[in-house]
């Protein structure tokens, strides 16, 4: 347990006087910018970040803090329940913080086990998932893929090495890795969606695999599954607050434009539709639905979450938020996507390109 609390530290921020808008928690958010405030040796690196809220669109500030100096210069690696990764290449280190939360003053890093050379994270492929939203408090454990063929878990209170399981490249775990509080287990989808892989905390060194059977597909005419053919397409996997598991499919189309010349003008990519399938509770099977009642999904580059959509006013139920390519909303029921209004002449650059998942308030902006 000491080992755990030697990896914390806790570092001290003003809190600004900025008025908070709600009781309630805010949705989901993007950080797109940092700004620095002021900065002294004394006190050190003061900044607040400007965030993209979904659920009113509008651009909020969250408080202003400490910026960890561990943190200069190291690339993000993923983020799961609000918590983001890092690398530190001086040691192949793997550390987490609340950084980027927008209610935290005061942010924290916590040191995981060190890695050896061997596993040195590609930050191309790298992705992270907490089995807790509350790693100071609660015993967690920590599942990562750091290459193309591991699935690496840690349990940091305790564990001082990582274990490391090896993957198949039919059985490649291609979509990000989430948590599954109900089945006590990380869960994860092959290569081509055929299979889910999962990691019991049970059993931390074994991947037992399952085939993932569909049904009742969508009735779609024969030219809309060859337009689906000629899209890229992504598999995830979710739960809700309750517990159900979705597997979502995430197909997204190329868009390029040539001029007079025949030469390549611009290039990029949209998001086509999805598909979404429930698992039934006794078969195991994934049955199509358009209907996830007063719920919305997060997808993006780090574990996908569910919230329930009348706890945070403004968001749409039945809805997928998704980032990468592009910013939008797609409503499962009549198919619609939407674009953010900030996003319509391209993505923008982001300062962490992931969905931050907070539970407390916001400052006015």
């Amino acid at each position: 347990m000491a080992l755990f609390f030697s990896r914390i530290s806790k570092l001290s921020g003003r809190r600004n006087n900025a008025r908070f808008f709600s009781s309630l928690p805010p949705s989901p958010c993007l950080v797109l910018t940092t700004k620095k405030l002021r900065g002294s040796p004394e006190e050190g690196l003061i900044v607040h970040h400007k965030l993209f809220e979904p659920a009113t669109e509008k651009k909020v500030y969250g408080n202003e803090k400490k910026y960890p100096k561990e943190l200069h210069g190291a690339p993000l690696l993923g983020a799961s329940k609000g918590w983001v990764a890092f690398f530190k290449e001086k040691d192949i280190s793997v550390h987490l913080t609340d950084l980027y939360k927008p209610c935290v003053s005061s942010p924290r890093v916590i040191s995981l086990p060190s890695l050896k050379l061997d596993y040195k994270p590609a930050t191309h492929a790298t992705e992270v998932c907490l089995s807790s939203s509350d790693p100071v408090q609660d015993d967690y454990y920590v599942a990562a893929k750091f290459n193309d063929y591991h699935v690496s878990v840690c349990r940091p209170r305790w564990d001082s090495d990582w274990t490391h399981n090896e993957t198949g490249y039919s059985l490649l775990p291609a979509s990000e890795l989430m948590y599954s509080k109900r089945d006590k287990a990380f869960h994860f989808t092959s290569f081509k969606g055929l299979y889910m892989g999962s990691l019991y905390l049970s059993k931390k060194d074994e991947i037992k695999y399952k085939e993932i059977r569909l049904r009742n597909l969508p009735k779609i005419p024969e030219a809309g599954w060859e337009m689906l053919d000629k899209c890229s397409m992504t598999n995830h996997l979710v739960d809700s607050p309750s517990g159900e598991l979705f597997f979502i499919k995430w197909y997204t189309q190329c868009i390029h434009k040539e001029d007079e010349d025949g030469d390549l003008e611009f290039l990029h990519s949209k998001t086509k539709r999805f598909m979404v399938f429930r698992q039934d509770g006794m078969s195991k099977d994934f049955g199509y639905t358009e209907d996830i009642g007063d719920l919305c999904i997060f997808l993006g580059k780090s574990e996908a979450f569910c919230v329930t959509a009348s706890l945070y006013p403004g968001l749409k139920p039945n809805s997928i938020y998704y980032l990468g390519p592009r910013f939008g909303s797609y409503d499962l029921a009549s198919g619609t996507n939407s674009s953010f209004t900030f996003d319509r002449f391209g993505k923008p650059s982001l300062v962490v390109p992931y969905w931050i998942h907070s539970t407390s308030s916001l400052s006015s902006s």
